[in-house]
């Protein structure tokens, strides 16, 4: 015999109001907004007495107010919290990165992972350069981790203390370049491009796109330009 499951409408209706009073108040709106249940059960008007809304969270409301809308011409970044053009929450419009068409055959497909509604101009935010030691690390690594949808701090790099109830921490790629000496990645620049692959792994001339780094370097008296594979 199996156990029926389990799930939030199936707990009774004072542990959801525990539940809520937990919440910030656009987060109980979100919560109404989930299920017809649950907007019937949480009551907000009362909740609102006395109470002085945040910026944030004042924009989180009327984000979830806002009429559905499958082709919109613009968006609100959750971070910055401006209105931009739909494109500029490509990563192919940030500066760190080279415009798509630049790349052979690779208009669908972006440069930089961006999380929904993060504008491309907070790219720069998931990208730093790390100083070794003469003769130390010398590459470029990715790893996943937590930024803070508030004040862009990547959490491993610079833990914030941000207090806001109303913005969240997401999942980004993230880019360190560890460099041990003064002449290489005196700036970089990201970008992707087609490449045809033939292995045992892959059907035969499977075409793939791959993340490259273009590096300016440094030589007194020269300008010298290099590429790095992702």
């Amino acid at each position: 015999m199996t156990s029926p499951t389990l799930s939030l409408l199936s707990l009774p209706p004072e542990l959801i109001l525990g539940i809520a009073d937990y919440l910030p108040l656009d987060g109980i709106l979100a919560l109404k907004f989930s299920h017809p249940i649950l907007n019937y059960s949480l009551p907000l008007a009362s909740r609102l007495r006395n109470r002085t809304l945040t910026r944030c969270a004042r924009l989180a409301v009327r984000s979830y107010l806002a009429k559905p809308n499958r082709n919109p011409t613009h968006l609100r970044c959750i971070l910055c919290k401006s209105i931009y053009p739909v494109k500029s929450f490509q990563s192919s419009s940030s500066p760190a990165c080279a415009p798509l068409s630049f790349a052979a055959e690779v208009e669908d497909t972006e440069v930089i992972e961006l999380p929904q509604r993060l504008c491309a101009w907070h790219v720069g935010r998931l990208a730093r350069v790390v100083h070794t030691e003469p003769g130390g690390r010398n590459e470029w690594v990715d790893s996943p981790e937590d930024m803070c949808m508030h004040c862009g701090a990547i959490q491993s790099w610079a833990k914030c203390d941000c207090k806001c109830d109303s913005c969240s921490f997401r999942a980004v790629t993230a880019y360190t370049r560890y460099l041990n000496n003064k002449i290489e990645c005196r700036k970089f620049l990201f970008y992707r491009t087609t490449v045809t692959e033939n292995n045992a792994c892959t059907p035969p001339d499977a075409v793939k796109t791959h993340l490259f780094v273009r590096e300016t370097c440094f030589d007194p008296g020269t300008y010298l330009g290099k590429a790095e594979p992702w």
